[in-house]
Order: C-alpha cells, then structure tokens, then sequence
C-alpha cells in the first residue's frame, strides 16, 4: 500500500494488521473494473478502508461513490469516517445521506408504509398539497430559499441524515428534496440497498442525479443480506385477512360495486385452498399464475378490476392516507409477472384473527435485478463479516466479474475461545423432554463457567422456550420477543448491559433481534452459545428454493438451506468480540456443528472441537 493513500485519504494513524491485504484488493478490484466479494470479520476496519479508495478513485476517475447499507446505525458510521477522511485529505469531500422516503418525511405518516406511502407522497405532491415540497421546488425547478440552504448544507460538510431531517423540518423543506439535491453535487451517496436494487426508486435516482450506472463505484455494506432483501423486494401476498380488510373498507366509502369482485376475489382464494384433508399437518400447495387470472376473470376483468382499484385507492388515500384497496392493487399486478425465477404459492396458517389464506407470489433469485447492475456498474466491493461461502454469493447474486477474498481477524487470538460442543442435537426427531433438559443443563453449567454476561440464541422462539425452564442460574434473565419495536429492543439491551457486573442472561434467537447490528463491547458480553441450526422451515417455498438452485448450480441444498443457517450462527457468535481488548468465549452446541458440512462454515481461527468445555473455559477466564 503507497504511503501517499494512507497519508491522504486514509482517516487513521495506522492501518490494522490485514487491512493493508484488504486495501490492495479494493484497489486492484476499482482499476480492473471487477467487483471484489469480501469475507472480512469484524474488527478489519471495512468502512475506513473502501471508503478511503473509493474516494479517491472516484475523484481521480470522476466516479460516483453509493455506500449502500441496510442497518441505520451504518449510515452514521459512514458519516462519520467521511468527516475525518475530509479533514485528512483537505480534498473537501461532500456526500448525501438518503433513508427510504417515508423515514424523511415531515408529514403526519404514522401507519403508511411501502406502496401505500409512494401513492400518498405521489398525490399530495401533484396537486400542490405538500408545503415542504412546494418550499423546495415550483415547477420543477429549485425555489430561491432551496438554494440558499444548499449553499449553507455544503458548507457544514457530511451531515447524517437525522441533521438534515431537523434542519429541513425548522426550515419548513422536504428533507428528501433537499438530500437528492445535495447528492447530485456530491461525491457519495449513502443510502438503502433500494437505491440502486429497486427498479423504479434507481430509476428515478439515476434521472434526478443525471448519472449513468456506469459512473457507479458501489460498495455494499452487510452484504450477507442484500439477496434476501432483494427476493423480498420482488416479492407480494394476498391474504383473506387483507380482502376482509378492504371489503370493510369499500363498505365505508361507498364503493358498493367494488364490495361484490372483493367477495368474489374472497371466494376464489378459499376455493383455491382446499387442501388435502389427509395432510393436514401441511396446508400449502403450488398455484399456476393462469389459475388464479382465470378465476378472476369469471367474476371482472382482471385488468379493470386493477385500475377501478386504484381508481379508489386514490379517493380514498385523500381521507385517511392508507388504503388496502390499493394494496389488492398492487398485489394483482405482481402476480402478471415472471415465472422464472419465481414460485407461487397458496397457504393457510393459524393467528390470532383465525385461519388466514395466504396466496403469494415469492422471487427466489435475486440475480433477476442484482446480475444487470454489477454488469453495469464500473466497479465494485460487497463486503460482510458473514459472506461465507464467498462463492454462493457470486452464484446467487450473478457476479459474472467478481474476485473473492477472506481475510483473517485482526484480533488476538488469545482473547477467543471458540468451542463446539457436540452433545446435544436440535434435529426435529430428537427433539423431546429429555434433549430439553440436556440443553437447559448445558446452558446453565456455561452460565456458571462465564463470568458477566452471556447471551444464548436459539433456532426459534419455540425451542429456546422448551429449554429455558431447565435453565438454572442466579443471574437474571432477559427475554428477548419476537415483535419488540426499537425503544423496547433498546430497554431490554440497557437493562441487559447494566447487570454486566452482577451476570445476566440474554436469551435471544438467530437472525432475530439482537443476533445482527447489536454492539455488546468490553465486559458487556463475556460469552455467546448459538444452541442448534436455525435451519429454515422445510416447508414448499423452501423445498422450492431448494430445486431451483439445484437446477441452476447444483448446490440446491447448500445454497438453500444449510448455507443460510450457518450465516446466522455465525452473525449470532460476531455479537462477543467487537474489538482488540474484548475477551470472550463463543460455543456452538449442537453436534452438527462437528458434522464436515457443517464445520467447514464456521470461523476456523482457533476453533476447538471438544467435550471438555469445564476445563477449557475455566483456564480461559482463570486470569480474571
């Protein structure tokens, strides 16, 4: 690496051993025009290191840097390394910062989410409703006090998008008119994954920004999520609970026609879910798109039935902003797309409204959207500190000029402990009281063993349930819940941290919650045990995405299965070392985690297969 990059852009005083392996590869990756998928642990310093060369590159090769991320939390990190490479470099570096829409609204929006808030932001702009629109723009063009507070914004240098959003609020402007002004200027643009994924929103980006994609150097952040969030992005269901919904609805507002298609629409969902009587265990079956048209068509033309939807959606959006009209809408014009790569589905679950008919039109491959855009782009770098097997997402992505690359912890290794322990199992046909209590007895002798805290994740919340009333310990446990909004996520995790000196017990769930984003540094978590695979639910879509990976690479049970339920442990282990002077210790129980498919997912730096786990953890924790 030259001294000229470091002293340059570089924000810190010395670069991380392994960062100078990862900074040459984002280098080499940027000028030969290929897009570089990094397996890089936490600790290596993603952030500093592709946003120092994609800075400069782009300045040198008059380029637009994304820095896309799907975590908030991301976005001020990314500010924030901006801001010191700013002041390093004296290059006076500016960059928008850009969440989804509706977060930067100013408007009361409380409820509207997705297509329903688009349609309201679309219809209050065009008839001139919007004073925080109409104090940026008239006629499309940028109002004289727009322009002033620009001016003032360029000024400040990176701002994170909560400043912006408060000063366009004081201003009276619209806080997303003002970021898609400031990127057009801008050297970076942070933003969603949405941005460059979502057809129409890149669409529209790209004609706001007069910017083709080939000027794009994009650097994704947490890239282990981008084909989930991609398949469902593309992705739309149709419930009877919706239908009822909206019956209701069109009832209110006088849509007295409308009410018989809905009925109608209602009749032919439960029709189509008349299930096998003698598998009643699994109610879920395959539905051909011309199946469910032709119905439609019996009752309304399907293509009308669309538009006088929409048609009301509209009127009734003018009253109280949120239509389900308009989501049936939306869901019928999904389902005239594609079947390639796509799998639809009719199913019925049980809630707490009753039996629920679900019919739904699923992607399964992401690479319907994200292949044309790393074609397209200049260059690029996906990075995660889970992108593991660097292959499958290559694969799965459509990565056609992709170099991988895994890089080791920059952490002593003396600080971690990594252990599985292979004397329990979660496999559905050992799962009874017998492998409850084992697992709770386990669980309690580590609790005893690790001082402070330690967090537990388990497959589900079902499982961890099972197995946490054979949980004995006196340290306090907290229960982490499957619908907790942000305050009560942040409660849990405050109450959580303080007990560090007396020792709680996190008892959370992979892929859930607080296994991914959440930061526990220090003494805060001395110990993680990622109890079973939180394999997916063999249920059709799964057993479909299964076969079409199997069609389409011949790893369908690799890419579709156990690949993704080893991401999640491995995110659920990343919460107990976040920095060089964390100590801790990370447990896999479960004996398939001794299984080669399954062992050769995990983090191999220092990992130890042994049943003698007292021993290990009490010598480990000796010098405390």
């Amino acid at each position: 690496m030259s001294s000229e990059f470091k002293n340059e852009f570089f924000p810190h005083q010395e670069v991380r051993k392994g960062q100078d392996e990862l900074i040459e590869d984002i280098e080499k990756a940027f000028s030969e025009k290929k897009i570089l998928l990094a397996h890089a642990p936490t600790g290596l310093g993603k952030t500093a290191s592709a946003l120092a060369v994609a800075m400069k590159y782009a300045l040198e090769h008059k380029k637009k840097v994304f820095f896309l991320t799907n975590r908030h939390t991301q976005h001020k990190i990314a500010i924030d390394t901006l801001k010191l490479i700013n002041e390093k470099s004296q290059k006076e570096i500016s960059c928008a910062d850009l969440i989804g829409k509706r977060w930067m609204c100013n408007q009361k929006i409380a409820g509207l989410f997705g297509t329903e808030f688009n349609e309201f932001c679309k219809s209050v702009v065009e008839k001139g409703e919007c004073e925080f629109y109409n104090n940026v723009k008239q006629k499309k063009e940028l109002t004289v006090t727009a322009k002033k507070l620009l001016t003032d914004l360029r000024r400040k240098g990176p701002l994170h998008n909560e400043e912006l959003i408060v000063i366009c609020k004081d201003e009276k402007k619209c806080s997303y008119e003002i970021a898609l002004a400031l990127a057009k200027e801008s050297n970076v643009l942070i933003g969603d994954y949405y941005y460059l994924f979502n057809p129409f929103v890149q669409s529209t980006i790209f004609k706001k920004l007069d910017i083709e994609m080939e000027d794009v150097i994009l650097v994704v952040d947490e890239g282990h999520n981008l084909p989930g969030r991609v398949t469902e992005m593309l992705s739309s269901n149709l419930s009877s609970y919706i239908i009822k919904n909206a019956i209701m609805e069109a009832k209110k507002y006088n849509y007295r026609g409308m009410i018989i298609w809905l009925q109608g629409l209602n009749t032919i969902i439960n029709k189509m879910a008349e299930f096998d009587q003698a598998n009643s265990f699994s109610k879920e079956m395959l539905v051909e798109k011309e199946e469910f048209l032709d119905e439609v068509k019996k009752v309304v033309d399907y293509d009308q039935f669309i538009e006088e939807l929409e048609l009301a959606a509209d009127e009734i959006r003018k009253k109280q902003r949120k239509s389900y009209l308009g989501g049936i809408a939306h869901f019928l014009e999904e389902w005239k797309g594609e079947d390639d790569g796509f799998t639809r589905i009719i199913s019925e679950k049980g809630s707490k409204y009753g039996p629920i008919t679900t019919l739904s039109y699923s992607c399964l491959d992401p690479s319907i959207i994200t292949k044309t855009v790393f074609d397209r782009i200049h260059s690029g770098l996906i990075m995660s500190g889970t992108l593991k097997p660097t292959f499958m997402y290559k694969d799965i992505l459509g990565i056609t000029n992709g170099v991988e690359r895994e890089y080791f912890s920059p952490f002593p290794p003396e600080n971690q402990l990594s252990l599985v322990v292979p004397e329990t199992s979660t496999k559905y046909n050992l799962r009874n009281e017998t492998m409850f209590s084992l697992m709770g007895q386990k669980c309690s002798e580590f609790s005893s063993l690790i001082p402070g805290n330690i967090a537990l994740f388990f497959p589900s919340y079902h499982l961890r349930d099972q197995v946490a009333q054979f949980i004995q310990s006196s340290k306090k446990l907290f229960w982490e819940k499957s619908d907790m909004n942000k305050e009560e996520k942040e409660g849990l995790l405050n109450s959580f941290r303080a007990e560090k000196d007396e020792g709680g017990i996190l008892l959370g769930v992979s892929g859930a919650n607080f296994a991914e984003g959440v930061d526990l540094p220090g003494d805060l978590l001395n110990g993680v045990v990622v109890i079973g695979l939180p394999l997916a639910k063999p249920d059709l879509k799964t057993r479909e995405i299964i076969k079409y990976y199997d069609q389409e690479f011949g790893r369908g049970w690799n890419y579709g299965y156990i690949f993704p339920a080893m991401s999640k442990c491995i995110q659920s282990a990343g919460r107990c070392i976040r920095s060089e002077t964390d100590k801790g210790v990370v447990i896999y129980l479960d004996e398939r985690f001794a299984w080669q498919n399954y062992y050769s997912c995990l983090p191999r730096e220092g990992l130890i297969v042994s049943k003698d786990y007292e021993k290990r953890l009490k010598e480990f924790f000796k010098e405390e």
